[in-house]
């Protein structure tokens, strides 16, 4: 994701703003376009090779604030063809233009051999988000966003916290919130590991669950996203989680 969150994010930034100073220093940095090599051999052409990196930086500019949104892809096979910054190699494959149809009709036809989960399946689906979500997905790795993992606020504290769970979307079996909640039964091995005194999933999750709202300096909301959201209230009322009034089923 470097070349969208250290290059392309910056310069785009940097354009909406009408820095001219800021867009120079990011394109002299590590644009292709004025490689030192290319401006010695240019000699007094100079000036079109700074005029094709300024129409580039445009159209960039145009791309992302145009309408329908631009994809990562789109942004991607722009930088490509332009040679604005140097693409990974991981993402060659995807800054070409479309494939022929003759090619994408043999892909699909292998499409069920591909594993869903390789690194060229997670790229293909990625490189369709929008690209205004790169810098949502920088400040949230720099942990500057008000979005954080249940596990990532451990030590922290907020005036106001939300803590949101869903075991579906989870998908993990090291911690599970309906167990807990009374939502869904013990398993086999839960009451196994219980009868001999080892850690259950029910302790781990219990443990998450205070990390969680132990955070809230001042107030505390739950959105728990269950199966069956009537059953899962009667079941939190039954252990005494939360008094009535503190509920609310939605949906």
């Amino acid at each position: 994701m470097g070349i969208f969150t250290r290059e392309i994010l910056p310069l785009v930034k940097a354009l909406r703003a009408g820095d001219r100073f800021a867009t120079a220093a990011i394109i002299r940095k590590t644009s292709p376009l004025l490689d030192r090599d290319p401006l010695r051999d240019a000699g007094e052409a100079q000036q079109g090779l700074l005029d094709r990196a300024k129409g580039a930086c445009a159209g960039l500019l145009a791309l992302v604030d145009g309408q329908p949104p631009a994809s990562l892809r789109d942004v991607l096979r722009y930088v490509a063809e332009h040679r604005l910054f140097a693409v990974p190699d991981v993402l060659l494959p995807f800054a070409t233009a479309d494939p022929d149809p003759a090619d994408e009709d043999d892909a699909d036809e292998n499409e069920e051999e591909v594993d869903n989960k390789s690194e060229t399946a997670a790229w293909r689906q990625a490189l369709e988000a929008p690209f205004d979500q790169v810098d949502k997905y920088d400040r949230y790795v720099r942990g500057v966003s008000q979005f954080d993992t249940h596990q990532g606020v451990k030590g922290l504290e907020f005036p106001r916290v939300m803590v949101v769970i869903s075991d579906e979307e989870a998908r993990g079996f090291l911690f599970n919130y309906d167990k807990l909640f009374g939502a869904k039964g013990k398993s086999k091995t839960d009451l196994d590991n219980e009868a001999a005194g080892k850690e259950t999933t029910i302790d781990r999750t219990r443990r998450l669950f205070y990390v969680t709202c132990s955070r809230a300096e001042r107030s505390l909301a739950v959105v728990y996203y269950a199966e069956n959201p009537t059953a899962s209230r009667d079941a939190l009322l039954q252990q005494g989680w939360f008094a009535e009034d503190e509920i609310e089923v939605v949906g």
